[in-house]
């Protein structure tokens, strides 16, 4: 039978009011298992695994009828990818006693540096504490010590940490003293040969697992001018058992370690008779990844923007691991993603007076690389960002009672969630673990160095069945067994009410904020006050 041309219209209307209709969980699932899904092999940057998340992101951005910057979503960020060969070695030496380490359970190493073969011949350890030169802190542990050409050895996150004490750095909170990218780069700076971070659990805030699935296999850096030449020879880690075996041979131990470092009269000191010697052969290749970015244009001031952002990236495939060898990275970070996309469809439905930008970022997970990229080469001006939204390892809960923000006290985009939450009868809660930084461990951080306030935000642990013992619970689940890992993996069963709360209420925020005059500061005291000061009065006084 041949329908007629009005029938025809009549049930396209319907198919499209069907497909709109469909509540944000039902959008959700089919966004994460897509993201998270065999076919995407892992999402790594240079694979076509990630070509085909980057490919299907710019669908969804497509789809929902966003403005490009340029000609397309896709904005290029030239990377490098290094990846350690068999042929190479690790080997500590204690006089004539020499400790050839094993790549991947005992040690990971790599380097920064752009050249397929180089070495590193009988380096002198040296213990540099922290590796910390924080004047605001009045803390320097290179202090009195030249360490050029020598191995750094150093301890992770901050003292504020394994102290407590409120009145040394922040306390147990971290600070960006204690992230590894700082340690790496400041080892550089000092003029290290090498670098070496002694891997503690619950100062790092993840199991060895996440430091061999994470730094073993293809690592990835920006271009950079001088091909990484600024940077140490080698970087690594060592799993703190292996540490303490051979430190003995010179009477050490790592609490000892730890109490010279936070002594006030500490001075790094030479680990006499330590050496390194290594040998990096690595397989180095050039490739562009991209960030994805698209905006709905504001009608009355389209040149202010909010901005939302998650990382695509995951960490692909490893053909060495025996059965499941992909890293699907469902809740980290498919889930960021699908709440990304899912804000750009309910704002296609309004206009707002302010511009929407949404953004897919890559290389999150070598460093925060991609948005270190956009923030250094936006195609927007960076001061005209009124607020940023990120989300980042978003777990499946069901409802809650509160929502927990990340790096709690940070900027007043907070007293706009606590208006809005307030009006839900739920409430704010800190995040439960700031000593293990995820303040600076995630994409937002690039912008919020440049000045825009950004609230990182997610699903609470205070659930409304099971309260906060079993929100806690799910975290630890999470962090212990699945996070950096195969596991990580996409279930129907998923309950996404608790992520539908946080969208909505997001979405109410950012809604009230295109709409309104507002420019949201950080708070007084914070470290990133002064740069959005500054953009503030060159706005009031141009």
């Amino acid at each position: 039978m041949r329908l007629s041309p009005l029938i025809i219209c009549f049930l396209l209307i319907f198919s499209c009011s069907v497909e709109k209709e469909l509540s944000t969980i039902d959008n959700l699932h089919v966004l994460i298992e897509s993201l998270s899904s065999d076919d995407m092999q892992g999402r790594n940057p240079g694979t076509k695994g990630g070509q085909l998340a980057k490919n299907y992101i710019s669908d969804q951005f497509s789809s929902i009828n966003l403005k490009t910057f340029g000609n397309s979503f896709f904005h290029e960020v030239p990377a490098v990818s290094s990846t350690v060969k068999d042929s190479s070695f690790f080997t500590i030496s204690f006089r004539d006693r020499d400790r050839k380490l094993t790549y991947g359970s005992e040690v990971v190493f790599w380097s920064k540096r752009n050249k397929e073969t180089q070495k590193i011949n009988s380096s002198d350890l040296v213990f540099v504490g922290y590796g910390i030169v924080a004047p605001e802190y009045n803390w320097n542990d290179y202090e009195g010590i030249d360490v050029k050409g020598k191995t750094v050895v150093m301890l992770i996150n901050d003292p504020g940490f394994d102290t407590g004490r409120l009145n040394l750095f922040n306390g147990r909170a971290m600070t960006y003293y204690g992230r590894w990218t700082y340690k790496f780069e400041e080892a550089a700076k000092q003029g290290a040969a090498a670098a070496i971070i002694i891997h503690e659990e619950e100062a790092a805030a993840y199991p060895w697992s996440v430091v061999e699935n994470s730094w073993t296999g293809p690592q990835l850096d920006l271009q950079r001018k001088d091909l990484g030449m600024s940077r140490s020879i080698l970087e690594s880690w060592i799993s703190l058992d292996i540490a303490n075996e051979i430190f003995t041979y010179t009477g050490f131990n790592y609490d000892s370690l730890k109490e010279f470092a936070l002594d006030k009269s500490f001075q790094a000191f030479e680990m006499k008779g330590l050496s390194l010697t290594s040998k990096i052969n690595s397989n180095i290749s050039y490739f562009s990844s991209h960030n994805l970015i698209g905006y709905k244009e504001g009608i009355s001031r389209p040149d202010e923007y909010l901005i939302f952002m998650a990382h695509w990236d995951h960490l692909g495939v490893n053909e060495e691991l025996v059965g499941d060898q992909i890293f699907n990275g469902a809740a980290d970070n498919a889930a960021g993603v699908a709440a990304v996309i899912e804000l750009a469809r309910k704002f296609d439905q309004i206009q707002t007076e302010r511009s929407i930008i949404f953004t897919a970022l890559t290389l999150e997970e070598s460093g925060l690389l991609g948005s270190s990229y956009l923030a250094e080469n936006p195609p927007f001006d960076l001061a005209n960002v009124v607020a940023g939204f990120n989300f980042d390892r978003v777990l499946p809960t069901g409802k809650t009672k509160d929502m927990a923000v990340i790096g709690y006290g940070a900027s007043e985009l907070e007293d706009y969630l606590e208006a809005e939450l307030e009006k839900q009868g739920r409430y704010i809660n800190p995040d439960p673990n700031p000593e293990k930084g995820y303040f600076y461990r995630s994409d937002h951080i690039s912008f919020a160095k440049k000045g825009v306030p950004v609230l990182y935000s997610d699903d609470g642990f205070d659930l409304e069945e099971g309260g906060i013992e079993e929100g806690f619970k799910e975290i630890y689940d999470y962090t212990n067994f699945r996070y950096h890992g195969v596991n990580d993996e996409y279930d129907p069963s998923w309950n996404l009410e608790g992520f539908e709360q946080t969208i909505d209420t997001i979405f109410n925020i950012s809604q009230d904020l295109s709409n309104s005059p507002d420019w949201p500061n950080w708070y007084e005291g914070n470290e990133f006050r002064a740069t959005r000061d500054a953009q503030l009065s060159s706005k009031n006084n141009p």
